[in-house]
């Protein structure tokens, strides 16, 4: 879904509001006459629709240029009519030809050529870097492209160029294709061409996977824009016919590949409050009374918890949501994929014999004693092993929802845990696959649950998804925050940040109890019933 927002002149307004309406009906974009209310709106990812009319807008006579300056990164969609009739035509064809942004009635434009709607380095940007190489800057657009993910082309043409080397050269391994009028597309640093140099492609076909070969730091897909002869004629500044492709993308409008699943028995958008369940043993009755007290939507157990819990906690919440993980233990040495199935699939069935089908897959895998440097060396390998078990689990358990599991956050502490961030790159094709993707939430410091490592994170991973379920598989402030009612203060507001959070279904806070006693980290610390605690929780 696009994030738009169509900014109007504040000169007759409601006339141009009018012009928008069959629009408006169709899309279901925000209107505002503030520019910098536009700007912010669900920057950076938003789509900016106004109408380019002289003099319309006091903060600029060219407003495109304004919103570089204050509001980098989002795309913008001008509209060059000069009043409110004209607007409304305009929109009456985007309508009629299904085209929302009026992109594809050109004789060329550029289809969206990766899975992620996202700008991650514009055209332009950076002279200082690129200066080196001879452009003036940046020499195209860096898309978000996950490892081993889809590469399309972006228009139909004939590829007349593949390279296969991944080191010689810095685009990497990477393709090159020849379109109408002499203009042309490199699609660089992926991991593998899937297509040779004479083939015909169409607009939409897979050419490539994505990857960080070349001259690269992540994996990403750059794509550069050139027409024959373009240098020469003076269209731009850019050695070797480069030209700007930004104004000739077309925002993929219902075109990413994946859907987030519908295996979830409730509207995403209605964040469910819930909590991981004790740790180190089954739930006691006080951990029961605590759920009822604070009135718990949701709860995510060790795949041993008895049977009797379930019966308990529908008896307090009919509908509740009830997960499992399910874990194996690698200390003993490495467990292929195979052998988790037939380890886990004994609990996974009796858990689908009381109505539980969501499960999360083996937790913290970018921890040593989860298995990383033990049963996978890295993201790549837990992808592959990760795919295995879901064939495996799905094939058994049909019509269960499989978790990708939440990672250990934080930079790598060597021999201990991998580096999140850099393990979910590299098994971002895994995760893609998995019926939800789980997120692990941990923060510290004045910011607190809004900071960068509370709801921060969970943006960040919408913006790797877009398309995706999300569950905050655990969340929790990394030290203590003094009193039981500042601590559940920052529950809430991590709650009720989520609860505006698309694509965001459940958030299970990091613990209930715990046999191990850690009362930090613990809800309902033991020795007390945490009444105090659970109570301002259940008063939300």
């Amino acid at each position: 879904m696009d994030h738009q927002i169509i900014l109007l002149p504040k000169e007759h307004y409601w006339d141009w509001v009018r012009a928008c309406r069959e629009y408006v009906l169709a899309y279901g974009p925000n209107l505002t006459s503030e520019p910098d209310m536009a700007g912010r709106y669900q920057a950076p990812g938003q789509v900016i629709t106004f109408p380019a009319a002289a003099g319309a807008y006091a903060q600029a006579r060219d407003l495109s240029a304004w919103f570089e300056q204050h509001s980098p990164g989002v795309r913008l969609d001008p509209i060059d009519v000069p009043a409110p009739p004209a607007l409304e035509a305009e929109f009456a064809e985007r309508l009629a030809a299904h085209d929302r942004y009026g992109q594809k009635r050109r004789p060329f434009y550029l289809a969206w050529p990766t899975d992620y709607p996202v700008v991650t380095q514009r055209f332009g940007a950076n002279p200082q870097i690129y200066r080196r190489f001879g452009m003036p800057a940046h020499e195209g657009l860096d898309l978000r492209a996950l490892t081993n993910t889809n590469i399309y082309a972006c228009f139909d043409g004939l590829v007349y160029e593949v390279h296969t080397h991944p080191k010689d050269h810095a685009y990497g391994i990477h393709v090159r294709i020849l379109h109408r009028d002499g203009y042309r597309t490199v699609y660089a640093h992926l991991a593998r061409a899937l297509v040779a140099k004479g083939d015909e492609v169409r607009e939409g076909q897979v050419i490539g996977k994505a990857d960080s070969t070349g001259a690269s730091a992540g994996a990403h897909l750059h794509l550069t824009l050139k027409r024959d002869g373009a240098t020469a004629r003076g269209e731009t500044n850019y050695p070797k016919d480069v030209i700007d492709p930004t104004p000739f993308m077309v925002w993929p409008e219902n075109r990413l590949r994946k859907t987030a699943k519908t295996a979830v028995a409730w509207a995403a958008e209605e964040c469910l409050l819930g909590v991981c369940g004790r740790a180190g043993g089954p739930m006691l009755p006080a951990d029961l009374e605590a759920v009822r007290t604070a009135r718990l939507e949701a709860i995510l157990l060790p795949m041993s918890e008895p049977e009797s819990t379930v019966r308990e906690l529908r008896a307090i919440h009919p509908g509740m949501l009830i997960a499992v993980t399910l874990q194996a233990d690698h200390s003993d040495g490495p467990v292929t994929a195979a052998q988790f199935v037939t380890q886990v699939l004994p609990q996974a069935r009796r858990w689908a014999g009381n109505g539980v089908l969501h499960f999360q897959v083996q937790p913290h895998p970018n921890l040593q004693s989860e298995g990383w440097g033990r049963s996978w060396a890295g993201g790549t390998e837990f992808g592959a092993w990760f795919q295995t078990v879901l064939a495996g689990l799905h094939e058994a358990l049909p019509g269960c929802a499989l978790g990708f599991p939440g990672l250990s956050p934080g930079e790598g502490v060597p021999g201990q845990r991998a580096q999140a961030e850099e393990f979910l790159q590299s098994a971002g094709e895994a995760a893609q696959s998995a019926d939800w993707i789980g997120v692990n939430c941990y923060w510290a410091g004045a910011q607190g649950a809004s900071g960068p490592d509370g709801i921060g994170l969970v943006e960040r991973y919408r913006r790797e998804f877009p398309t995706a379920l999300l569950m905050v598989t655990e969340f929790g402030a990394l030290a203590g925050t003094g009193s039981p009612q500042e601590r559940a203060r920052q529950i809430l507001d991590f709650h009720r940040a989520a609860r505006g959070v698309p694509q965001l279904g459940a958030i299970f806070g990091y613990v209930l109890s715990t046999r191990d006693g850690y009362p930090g980290d613990a809800w309902r610390p033991e020795g007390e019933d945490g009444r105090e605690f659970m109570q301002v929780i259940g008063s939300r």
